[in-house]
């Protein structure tokens, strides 16, 4: 027999644990499939999938104040969490909690310093392109890595203990082209039938004429993002804030541009599909211009020490020859105020689609094209179409235009006159390269600007611009560029850090350019550079 005493004391102890979140049940074999967080410094974001549906999923903070979920789909898989007003520079400890029992081990998460904080050093993992299903092949080419080797690449960022981190474009790869499921071998009848049919089997297709929300296009939804966000993230970034970064890709289009299909501006299925993807798996961006979370526009402000500006290049982008841009009208004045008025020591642009770079895609800034020599007039550069030749502004680009590229100058004037630290990085192009831009076209900058492609995690042997373009990528005709780190079609990743006094880049590669090399996704290589 006990004790009253006795009795007590492992009553307590137990309420205790129960209080802390060390004792949690793991309801009806219920699973977290993936957990991933962006923040602010006075907002946390949460997104979560679960193995099984739940009426009611809160979230605790520091074992005292309860955040109710917000239901993204129909059945009470997906859910968000939004908390504001929350201390700066905090660790909070975060437990889930389904129908009123813990179901996840807690964890911490942190709130970012305030911008007036003063901050000796902040730490940043950015990468592009992890998305894309596995197994997918074409003449023997591997689309997409397979998932152990880009969560491998995964794991190296995040043993270098980032601040945060930054996913930038092509979340998913689902290229519809305006059909209901996407056309794989579509050059060929029998490739596409066969293929088609297989995906519409597996994953299921959409009806273009309901909701992306409807219940048959969530279910398609779903099957995308459990196999291609939630297997892929699952719970490795719960404590590192992630930032996702539109491009064409996660928009279900690749950006396209034939005498039969103009795949952007997108249409409205399209944007509604990327919305409703972004809304069941990633957090949203809580830095933005009206203070509400966003997808397409924002900002990461680190104490004083950095501020990065995030854009989409894809879901806004507009026809108009020299009135076209990539990013709308209100977003790029919002910008060029940030960039005038940032007082941080580090400015950084971040934008879906690269300065500096071109691998002679449609939707660039830039009007480099794929073409034979001695050709003349129009060219379309379609993928995977086995295009011979090289980069060049001698002949069009199939409805390039103009815009864009004064786009572009306004905003890399803005940037190379802004005083103290500035540079770009980006992603899209499947590659890994470093570049001082002097000149853009008749605009000498003030101060050399550097920009880095940061890095591909999930391409392979039939998404390198070398197979599927016929070219590597390279700096475009109208820019004078230094070169900093040779582009390279391996994948891999880049790592800032960032100090009151210096920028230091690290460019990480993982090798992977020919799966035949037998490259598991672990670091091949390091190349330290000061900015």
């Amino acid at each position: 027999m006990y004790s009253r005493r006795t009795f007590l004391k492992i009553s307590s102890g137990i309420i205790a644990l129960l209080s802390s979140g060390l004792i949690f049940r793991n309801i009806s074999n219920q699973k977290v499939n993936h957990i991933l967080a962006s923040a602010s410094h006075e907002k946390l974001a949460i997104s979560v999938s679960l193995s099984k549906k739940t009426t009611k999923l809160e979230l605790m903070l520091d074992n005292k104040v309860i955040i109710k979920g917000i239901q993204k789909d129909r059945i009470g898989t997906n859910w968000q969490f939004i908390s504001d007003k929350l201390l700066s520079d905090h660790s909070y400890k975060l437990q889930l909690i389904s129908e009123g029992d813990p179901i996840y081990k807690p964890w911490n998460l942190k709130t970012f310093p305030g911008p007036d904080t003063k901050v000796e050093n902040v730490s940043v993992m950015a990468f592009t392109c992890a998305g894309g299903p596995e197994g997918f092949k074409i003449s023997g080419k591997e689309f997409f890595k397979p998932l152990k080797f880009r969560q491998k690449v995964f794991d190296a960022g995040l043993s270098m203990n980032p601040d945060f981190a930054i996913s930038i474009g092509d979340h998913i790869y689902w290229d519809l082209r305006g059909e209901n499921a996407p056309q794989i071998g579509r050059k060929n009848k029998l490739i596409k039938f066969f293929l088609g049919s297989y995906i519409g089997l597996v994953y299921g297709s959409f009806n273009r004429s309901e909701k992306a929300s409807s219940s048959k296009n969530e279910k398609v939804l779903k099957n995308i993002g459990n196999d291609q966000i939630a297997s892929l993230y699952g719970t490795r970034f719960k404590s590192t804030p992630i930032f996702f970064i539109p491009d064409d890709h996660d928009y279900f289009e690749n950006d396209d541009a034939e005498e039969k299909l103009v795949t952007f501006p997108a249409d409205d299925f399209s944007k509604d599909a990327f919305k409703q993807m972004a809304d069941l798996f990633y957090p949203p961006l809580l830095d933005t211009p009206d203070g509400q979370p966003k997808r397409k526009i924002g900002r990461i402000r680190y104490g004083n020490a950095f501020e990065g500006l995030i854009a989409d290049c894809a879901g806004d982008m507009t026809l108009g020859d020299g009135k076209a841009l990539l990013i709308s009208k209100k977003n790029e004045e919002w910008l060029l105020s940030r960039i005038d008025q940032s007082k941080a020591k580090t400015l950084a642009f971040i934008p879906s689609h690269p300065f500096g770079y071109t691998a002679g895609k449609w939707r660039e800034w830039y009007p480099d094209v794929v073409a034979e020599e001695g050709a003349s007039g129009t060219v379309i550069n379609e993928l995977l179409s086995g295009n011979k030749g090289s980069l060049t502004t001698e002949v069009n680009k199939y409805l390039w235009q103009e815009g864009w590229f004064f786009q572009h100058q306004r905003l890399i004037k803005a940037i190379s006159e802004r005083k103290g630290s500035r540079f770009v990085f980006s992603g899209d192009i499947h590659a890994i390269g470093a570049i001082s831009i002097i000149k853009s076209g008749k605009l000498k900058l003030k101060t050399k600007l550097k920009s880095f492609l940061v890095g591909s995690v999930g391409s392979s042997s039939a998404g390198w611009p070398s197979f599927a373009r016929g070219i590597t990528a390279e700096s475009p005709e109208n820019l004078a560029c230094e070169s900093i780190y040779e582009i390279k079609e391996e994948n891999g990743f880049t790592f800032f850090n960032i100090s009151e006094d210096s920028v230091f880049a690290e460019i990480v590669s993982c090798g992977g350019h020919n799966p035949q090399d037998g490259y598991t996704g672990d670091i091949v290589s390091r190349d330290n550079f000061y900015i």
